[in-house]
């Protein structure tokens, strides 16, 4: 690991997207989850390139598109396979280690919580999602992505706890 100033300016960029990711998980609505998310994966997207780590870069493209057409109809079964033959297809293209299929493996899991109206199926999906994304980001050598998923690991699992009062209450 160099500290180029493209490493630098990637690790500025994941601090952003985590902020903003991190968030999604304190949110009701679908909708507004879509919308940060979108933010947050352009901005992870950029920085996946400034690491040299094409796979989350592509995982990042679908996840932008899969947002866009979430966005527009969650509902519809055919755009989730559609999202998975997308993600399936740039998993070819990218793919230079074992490692990256916990990259695709997240963006597959994380595709599946996203199209569910049910915002406790995401939350908990999301604890299994940044799980995956933290020993992605240490194949990557992402020092603060290490760092900040293991926030956003937390913070899903706060998130999923509020989700689910029953579950807090029971240690009252």
């Amino acid at each position: 690991m160099e500290l180029s100033l493209a490493y630098i300016m990637s690790q500025i960029l994941i601090i952003i997207y985590y902020l903003i990711y991190s968030y999604t998980f304190h949110l009701k609505d679908s909708n507004k989850i879509l919308v940060f998310g979108i933010v947050a994966t352009i901005i992870s997207s950029i920085s996946y390139v400034l690491l040299n780590a094409y796979t989350g870069m592509a995982m990042c493209l679908v996840a932008i598109i899969r947002n866009l057409l979430f966005a527009k109809d969650k509902k519809n079964k055919l755009s989730l396979i559609f999202i998975f033959v997308v993600t399936l297809i740039a998993s070819i293209f990218t793919f230079d280690s074992y490692f990256c299929l916990f990259n695709i493996l997240a963006t597959l899991i994380y595709t599946f919580a996203l199209w569910q109206k049910n915002t406790k199926i995401y939350k908990l999906l999301g604890i299994i999602v940044n799980g995956l994304m933290i020993v992605y980001n240490i194949y990557i050598k992402s020092v603060l992505g290490v760092i900040l998923i293991s926030s956003a690991f937390i913070s899903s699992i706060v998130g999923f706890l509020k989700e689910n009062k029953c579950i807090i209450n029971m240690y009252k």
